[in-house]
């Protein structure tokens, strides 16, 4: 989707050339003059059929439009729409001014809308967004709403059931039954927000279109995760942000063909068990671990794991790589203060790992000869990507060279103050890759999230104050020409650009 301000350039371009004797655009084909409407807003959109006879009706040919729907623009829907025998228009205005968050009235537009769209079925409605307050009063038209949508052929479905920002984080007693997934054969991809998410009742359903489901400030009750994976057989992301639901998840199907699983902020989860044989991805991150079982996920390559108020170092290099031998990307975040003794820790070996993400807050001590033992327990690591934010000067350990790290080509330390200690590693890992290609210094702490403003995973930079002159001297005159790899670059950097991250 092009941006909103050369949406207004294009429309402007396009009332232009009607108002030109030589109308040139208006003589192209319709295909085209259809694909450049389809780039515009379905307000815009709609808007070009004022310019010309010759595009009065080609808006309705246009395959991506999307409609966005919220309880203002409901109510006023509904009293320009309110007919004297079923409705008063001036109640409705009434009701407007006290109260614009009213779920009967709500539904009563929503219904009258999708009725008004049935009748014009010459659009063509790609998604269909509806963020509004509904309540379990309106429950059975709700679902009749539904079925009325699955019948627009839709493929994309955002429902949010709490508009207003005092009630962000409250979630609407409305139940969105798992059955209504049936109503819509053509969805492919479904958010719901701030409402209960309940299991079929009775007969079962199936739905061959859906590949994609986020859930996310829901209550999910017990049996709804099981009723839709074993519902949406084509399902293959799904994510369950600040949910609150069973104490035990439970990911598992012998035909099941979800590849990417998300788990954030999950109230009451105690433990995950998957037993996915197509799974890729995984991604846990909450305030505390809990208990992970790994059935049979064959194809894993990829977890990140984040427990804030929880050490995860010795459960990562412990359990974590026995249940994952096969494991190719490893990323965790943890802010409690490292307190493993490298003497009493046992170290468990990742022979398959290529991408190794460390990042950690808060620290004010820190072992480095246990970073150097991670990296002699990962010997196909390929990226290596440090960020520590250390709260004071640390202790400094001695260390000898010992390890070559043949495979090892791109390094990022992320954070970097310029201690000794750091220094330290930064030389190590210089004279122990032997064929390292690239390795970036920066000041700025970059950290992952997993889900963020509606988004899956994806890095952030925080800002940072930048290094003074003596100290970034320092660094440079201490690690430049160091590496004994020939080809290696060393990137010295305040605020990095763009560094490539791989999936």
């Amino acid at each position: 989707m092009i941006s909103s301000e050369k949406n207004s350039s294009l429309l402007q371009c396009l009332e232009n050339s009607n108002n030109d004797d030589d109308d040139l655009i208006s003589q192209l084909p319709d295909d085209i003059l259809i694909s450049i409407i389809s780039h515009l807003p379905t307000k815009n959109a709609v808007q070009t059929s004022l310019l010309a006879k010759r595009w009065r009706n080609l808006h309705r040919f246009s395959p991506l439009y999307t409609i966005e729907l919220g309880c203002s623009y409901l109510l006023k829907h509904a009293l320009v729409n309110a007919r004297p025998a079923s409705i008063s228009k001036r109640r409705i205005g009434r009701l407007f001014e006290q109260n614009p968050h009213n779920s009967a009235y709500n539904i009563y537009s929503l219904d009258s809308f999708l009725r008004l769209l049935h009748s014009n079925s010459s659009y063509k409605i790609h998604s269909f967004r509806l963020v509004c307050c509904l309540d379990k009063s309106v429950t059975s038209r709700f679902e009749r709403c539904i079925s009325s949508l699955g019948r627009l052929d839709l493929e994309k479905l955002f429902l949010d059931f709490r508009c207003s920002p005092r009630t962000v984080y409250t979630i609407s007693d409305l139940s969105f039954s798992c059955h209504l997934f049936s109503k819509m054969p053509s969805l492919k991809c479904f958010e719901l927000s701030r409402c209960c998410l309940q299991p079929c009742s009775g007969s079962q359903f199936s739905n061959n279109s859906l590949q994609t489901i986020v859930l996310m400030n829901v209550t999910v009750y017990p049996g709804a995760v099981e009723c839709i994976l074993s519902e949406c057989l084509r399902l293959h992301s799904l994510t369950i942000a600040i949910c609150v639901g069973p104490r035990k998840l439970r990911f598992c199907g012998p035909h099941l063909e979800l590849k990417y699983l998300y788990i954030s902020s999950c109230a009451r989860a105690e433990e995950i068990e998957l037993h996915a044989t197509n799974l890729l991805v995984f991604e846990f991150c909450g305030d505390r671990m809990i208990n992970l079982i790994f059935d049979h996920v064959p194809q894993l390559e990829s977890v990140y794991l984040s427990a804030y108020s929880k050490n995860i170092v010795p459960y990562v290099f412990g359990r974590l790589a026995l249940d994952l031998p096969h494991l190719k990307s490893l990323n965790f975040t943890t802010s409690e203060i490292w307190r493993c003794n490298i003497k009493d820790m046992k170290i468990n070996m990742y022979s398959n790992v290529r991408r190794l993400y460390i990042n950690m807050q808060d620290l004010s001590k820190i072992d480095i000869r246990l970073l150097t033992s991670i990296l002699q327990h990962c010997p196909l690591l390929q990226e290596f990507h440090l960020n520590v934010k250390f709260n004071g000067s640390g202790r400094l350990v001695g260390m000898k060279q010992e390890v070559c790290h043949s495979e090892l080509k791109k390094v990022e330390i992320g954070a970097f103050e310029g201690t000794e200690y750091e220094m330290e590693l930064a030389l190590y890992i210089l004279k122990s890759a032997i064929n390292l290609e690239k390795m970036h210094i920066t000041k700025s702490y970059r950290h992952y999230q997993i889900f963020y403003n509606g988004c899956n995973g994806s890095w952030h930079v925080a800002p940072s104050d930048p290094w003074s002159e003596e100290t970034e001297g320092m660094i440079r005159s201490k690690l430049q020409g160091q590496a004994v790899s020939k080809t290696a670059q060393v990137i010295i950097q305040h605020k990095p650009t763009h560094f490539q991250y791989s999936n």
